[in-house]
């Protein structure tokens, strides 16, 4: 039976018990991602092993790490390369956290409106899954099939807001599903270089597939629901494909069709990527 009453969860209460932290919150929760991934997750296949991160050594660190953002000064983050990382990294790691702590088997679609009421407490505020998603990291858009903006014009959290929107956050964030990106770590010394890459790999993947005979290009949903980001056109999507696509021949057809290439948008994969 799927989990659907809607208040919020909360995955970080509980007490700081251990000694301070000898490096900035946001450096510790960094590290610990690391050794998570390199434990845990299979970035090239795109598998994360729930099952084996619960109860571990390094999911219980990272756990009590993410009490320490209740407290943290989220001003410390003085640049756009660390705000950058720093959601990309908070949001890919909080629904894996919220995978866990619901004891999810098949899809986060097992908890109705997973992406709302999953939630950190951070800086004394709160922030659910679609709240880092359109109101941080996509500079407080409304998410698709919605009529509202996720921050009002008096929410103290519009402060965090990233402005301008960098759309290659598309290709970084990581819902849990089969048909997300693969999920990696950033930093915010490599954040451009990292966020190019991630680009790259997912266009250059099936998530972008051609059928030159038929004049198709058959491409994620992630392009349907986030068209606005790419320029709100099919002229804006064909240009992001050639931005990131490989020399070859596929790049070669679109370049010579770009005005004519039909675009199909592939089923969304929501079962977990275990």
């Amino acid at each position: 039976m799927g989990i659907t009453l809607f208040s919020s969860i909360i995955l970080n209460k509980g007490e700081l018990t251990q000694p301070p932290l000898e490096q900035p919150v946001d450096v510790a929760l960094t590290l610990a991602m690391a050794e998570l991934k390199a434990r845990f997750i299979d970035s090239e296949k795109g598998v994360v092993r729930y099952s084996a991160i619960r109860g571990s050594q390094e999911f219980e660190r990272y756990q009590f790490l993410t009490r320490a953002l209740r407290p943290f000064d989220l001003r410390s983050l003085d640049t756009r390369e660390k705000r950058l990382a720093f959601w990309i990294n908070v949001y890919n790691t909080l629904v894996i956290h919220g995978v866990i702590e619901l004891g999810l088997q098949h899809s986060v679609k097992e908890c109705g409106r997973f992406f709302d009421r999953v939630v950190y407490e951070i800086g004394g505020h709160r922030f659910s899954l679609n709240e880092i998603e359109h109101g941080i990291l996509r500079g407080n858009r409304r998410q698709p099939y919605h009529l509202w903006k996720p921050f009002g014009r008096q929410d103290a959290r519009l402060e965090f807001s990233l402005q301008p929107m960098d759309p290659r956050i598309h290709f970084a964030l990581v819902c849990g599903a089969r048909s997300c990106p693969p999920i990696g770590f950033y930093e915010a010394a490599q954040i451009d270089s990292q966020l190019q890459l991630a680009a790259q790999t997912f266009i250059n993947s099936s998530q972008v597939r051609f059928f030159t005979e038929e004049g198709l290009v058959s491409v994620s949903m992630i392009f349907k629901w986030y068209k606005a980001d790419f320029g709100g056109t099919r002229d804006g999507l064909v240009g992001t494909f050639l931005q990131f696509l490989d020399q070859g021949e596929n790049k070669a057809f679109l370049t010579h069709h770009r005005h004519r290439v039909r675009i199909k948008y592939q089923a969304y994969d929501w079962r977990l990527n275990p």
